[in-house]
């Protein structure tokens, strides 16, 4: 019997080793390969997260300004339409305030309107009836303030009815204001008088004021959206007994009961909180003693 050839021990070592290194060298393809899909996977897992949140940015955006707008749109038209609505309306008010007993243009200054140079401790500008309106303007504002021009009547002033159209040419909405002050009593502002102002950024408010009680709210600042920026606004002033109504452009915003003042003159005025130039026109003042 034929004894098997025996290997040599250093022989037997070697493939040792070879099973050894072609044992590690599948483990290290199988460790690359996984590693790959795993970052490959990481990868797109990161890239879709990111594309996601994005497009939900995008989508916000694009419908938060759709919303916008179209709120934007909506008010257009609403503003459009109540303007059309009081395009047609004005006719007929504009003829009824023509035949009020007193109705100025503005054509010259009969009605002795406050009309001069001004440079006073609140502000310096100057006022003057010009191509047919009533015109504030205001060059520097040392401090806010109320200025008025008092409209005289033969006739001690109880009931009465007043318009008056106004419109801000320059400054912001929300600092050049402007209203009527009306019952104002005829020893002066300090003795008394009811405030109505409005303001083109689409706030109005009635103030009552006089010494003992400077600037009463009656009704503190209230939004509407019947003002038109930059353009003629109708205010007007219904005053019977201590009853009172107040309309803009034809349609009322406020009523109110207050019996403090009887009596008094009705005056045009501006309201400026900013200390930056500006200017307010006024135009066809109108005044029916009730």
């Amino acid at each position: 019997m034929q004894v098997p050839e025996q290997k040599n021990p250093i022989q037997r070592e070697i493939i040792i080793l070879l099973v050894i290194l072609a044992i590690l060298g599948c483990l290290l393809v199988l460790l690359i390969g996984g590693g790959y899909i795993y970052y490959q996977n990481y990868t797109e897992t990161q890239s879709l997260s990111g594309t996601a949140t994005s497009a939900f940015m995008a989508t916000k955006i694009k419908r938060d300004t759709e919303a916008q707008a179209k709120a934007t749109a909506q008010a257009s038209a609403t503003a459009q339409a109540l303007h059309a609505q009081s395009t047609a309306t004005a006719l007929a008010k504009n003829a009824e305030l023509m035949n009020y007993k007193y109705y100025d243009p503005f054509l010259n200054n009969q009605a002795a309107w406050r009309a001069q140079e001004e440079d006073n401790q609140y502000w310096r500008g100057n006022v003057a009836i010009e191509a047919g309106t009533y015109n504030w303007q205001v060059t520097e504002v040392l401090e806010p303030f109320v200025g008025w021009s008092d409209f005289y009547t033969e006739e001690t002033l109880t009931d009465f009815d007043a318009a008056v159209l106004a419109r801000r040419q320059q400054g912001e909405p929300a600092e050049y204001c402007y209203g009527l002050l009306f019952r104002k009593s005829p020893e002066g502002f300090d003795a008394g008088s009811y405030i109505f102002t409005v303001c083109e950024n689409g706030y109005f408010a009635i103030y009552y004021y006089d010494e003992s009680a400077p600037w009463e709210e009656i009704q503190g600042w209230t939004e509407t959206s019947l003002l038109y920026q930059e353009d003629w606004n109708l205010l007007e002033i219904s005053a019977r007994g201590s009853d009172f109504t107040l309309s803009i452009n034809h349609q009322q915003v406020a009523a109110f009961n207050d019996d403090r003042l009887s009596e008094g003159l009705v005056a045009i005025l501006i309201d400026v909180y900013k200390k930056n130039p500006g200017s307010i026109q006024f135009d066809n003042f109108a005044l029916q003693p009730r």
